[in-house]
């Protein structure tokens, strides 16, 4: 009976045992595959990635758009409730155009194509970031991701956009999503344009989250006093725009623009935007704001094709939110390039296509081209990525006094011949975020080891030169220097500012 009841004993305490290291060990899944911390009183939970690094997904910081907010300036949100920031937000509103992008880079790469998936949750609450971060205490530097996509695609956790890796580096990183398209740049024909940011709404947006960075940063381990604005093609641009902006003036301290700057023209003006809204509501029978406001999202992004419109759908420059150039924040330390063949993958396939366009560029710049290149696709390429990208970034490093620092990106991985150095090829060289379909060898390892530290010590500093890294000069007049990204890194010869001259505009 006694030895019955030492087993009992023994087997009660085993099961107490047991249990006591089962609650121990649940406890500590929980604290490694969560995270957790507070804003504005209220508790925030987040997730632990599988690195480490603490990720909060879809936090609001602007009211959604909708209804009477609808073509209005973002408003600043209220927390009234936990946060739970563990799923990323649904996209801003727009069509496949992003998904199609990424499949035709993988048919460049003699991929299947169907390995990129539909983008499927689009809503007009939408007006979130992300936050990846290696700690919460601390004053880490702020890198502030703005996505591109011609500001009518993308979003803010694209694969090549998560800050994971980047964050292992003490930065905290950011993404964001604005309104796009005629709901984000569109003004109405309404007299309601005297609100600020009228026809820049998703400029208001971006403005609206670095005002929550100001705000919030310090929680997730960020310094708000260095923030530093990072974005490619129309994010650079959007970043270039809230250098033209004086309600941005302190909310950001260094800018990252990668193909992106303003293009060889100045953008829009105030009176060629009301025009052309004029023309679209006319088309379309709309005679009021709430006739607009009652349009279903997905309405909007049709309107090109039934009105036979081609709308913009970049900044305007309307003289009180975008200034005209050059009157950039000239105190902000750039970082600023290109990469070699921006244009490549989107012009004919025809020779003699290309050959004709050609015809269109005065003789001078053809000569330029011809020298490089005797390909007239190859000379066009040339040529076009000049005009549209590389002479604008040269354009926009002039127009700075600040520390400044230029690159061509022009690494061409394996098997990328009908593609090369493609817009947004950069990108996961960044963020170390190569795709699985995306042939990466030891060069681009090297490569992405490189530009993540110029990126991230530029953040930091100012400055993107370590100790780990070639010297990259700063860009000076009258000897501009650019740095060639590429394998290896070295200067690049060409220059581009001769070329860069016989454009109109430069």
């Amino acid at each position: 009976m006694l030895k019955r009841r030492s087993h009992f004993v023994f087997l009660l305490t085993m099961a107490a045992l047991a249990y006591f290291i089962s609650s121990i060990a649940q406890k500590t899944i929980a604290k490694e595959t969560t995270a957790v911390t507070s804003i504005q009183g209220q508790k925030i939970t987040g997730l632990r990635e599988p690195n480490g690094v603490y990720s909060y997904r879809g936090i609001q910081y602007a009211q959604a758009p909708t209804g009477t907010l609808r073509f209005k300036p973002a408003q600043d949100f209220l927390y009234k409730a936990p946060i739970e920031a563990i799923h990323f937000p649904a996209a801003c509103p727009q069509d496949q155009g992003n998904p199609d992008w990424y499949r035709d880079v993988a048919k460049g790469f003699q991929k299947d194509p169907s390995l990129i998936p539909d983008l499927t949750s689009i809503s007009e609450d939408c007006l979130h970031l992300n936050i990846w971060t290696k700690s919460h205490d601390g004053k880490k530097p702020v890198m502030v991701w703005i996505h591109g996509g011609a500001n009518v695609n993308g979003w803010s956790y694209e694969p090549n956009y998560r800050g994971q890796f980047l964050a292992t580096k003490d930065v905290v990183i950011i993404s964001v999503q604005y309104r796009m398209g005629p709901l984000g740049f569109l003004p109405t024909p309404f007299g309601q344009n005297k609100d600020a940011f009228a026809n820049n709404y998703g400029l208001s947006d971006l403005n609206a989250a670095l005002r929550w960075v100001q705000k919030n940063i310090h929680a997730f381990g960020g310094d708000p006093e260095n923030v530093t604005l990072f974005g490619e093609s129309a994010g650079g641009g959007n970043i270039a725009a809230l250098m033209l902006n004086p309600a941005s003036k302190g909310l950001f301290h260094k800018a990252i623009i990668q193909s992106g700057a303003l293009g060889p023209y100045p953008t829009i003006s105030q009176e060629e935007a009301a025009e052309k809204s004029r023309q679209f509501y006319h088309k379309l029978t709309l005679s009021s704001l709430e006739q607009a406001r009652r349009l279903d999202w997905p309405q909007f992004l049709d309107w090109p094709r039934k009105t036979g419109i081609g709308y913009y759908h970049y900044p305007v420059h309307d003289g009180q939110n975008v200034l005209a150039e050059p009157a950039y924040q000239s105190d902000i330390p750039l970082l600023i390039g290109s990469n070699a063949n921006e244009m490549l993958m989107y012009l004919s396939q025809d020779a003699e296509i290309n050959a004709k366009a050609l015809k269109n560029y005065d003789p001078k710049i053809r000569a330029f081209a011809a020298q490089k290149y005797s390909e007239p696709s190859l000379q066009l390429d040339f040529i076009t990525t000049l005009e549209s990208f590389t002479c604008p970034s040269l354009r926009l490093a002039n127009a700075l006094s600040s520390e400044r620092y230029v690159y061509n990106f022009s690494r061409a991985r394996k098997g990328s011949e009908k593609l090369l150095a493609y817009h947004g090829a950069e990108i996961p060289y960044v963020f170390n975020t190569h795709d699985s379909w995306l042939p990466t060898e030891e060069e681009d390892r090297a490569l992405t080891a490189a530009m993540v530290s110029y990126w991230v010590n530029f953040a930091a500093t100012g400055n993107p030169n370590g100790p780990s890294v070639p010297t990259w000069p700063n860009y000076d007049t009258p000897d501009p220097y650019i740095q060639e990204l590429d394998s290896p890194i070295r200067k690049n010869t060409d220059n581009f500012q001769a070329i860069c001259r016989l454009f109109k505009g430069m």
